[in-house]
Order: structure tokens, then sequence, then C-alpha cells
């Protein structure tokens, strides 16, 4: 996986926990919660955001972001 998402990765979880824990206390059941997080965790997860995310970032900057800049550089001679 690209290092930029995920770094995206990461702070999208931080705050879809946060929904999750309010949602598990605010659904009267566990089989809402359950079908709720389901979907959420699928659309903010590898089947939804992160592989668009993926080809967006592709499509910007090419498939070399997050890489050191260093491999297209000449190495001099001695």
């Amino acid at each position: 996986m690209n290092p930029l998402v995920e770094q995206i990765q990461k702070l999208v979880n931080i705050h879809l926990d946060r929904i999750l824990a309010s949602a598990e206390v605010g659904l009267p059941t566990q089989h809402q919660f359950l079908a709720l997080r389901k979907v959420a965790l699928d659309e903010f997860g590898k089947k939804g955001l992160l592989p668009e995310l993926e080809l967006l970032i592709k499509r910007h900057y090419g498939s070399d972001i997050g890489r050191a800049n260093t491999a297209r550089k000449e190495v001099p001679y001695e």
C-alpha cells in the first residue's frame, strides 16, 4: 500500500472509531450496530475509500509517491 494512503487510513480510522463508539451506545440493538459497523468499515476501508485513494494518488502523482527521490539521481563516477 502507498505510504500516503497508509497515513490517510490511520487518520480516517481514528475518526471512524469515534463514530462507531458513539453508534454502539446510541443504537437500540447490537444487531443494528453490527450492521452499521460493517457498512462503515467497508465504505472507509479496503472495499471503498482506500482503493479509490490509491487510484487517485497514482493518477495525480504517478506510482512513485512516497518513495525516495534518490532513485532517479545519477551516481557520480570517481
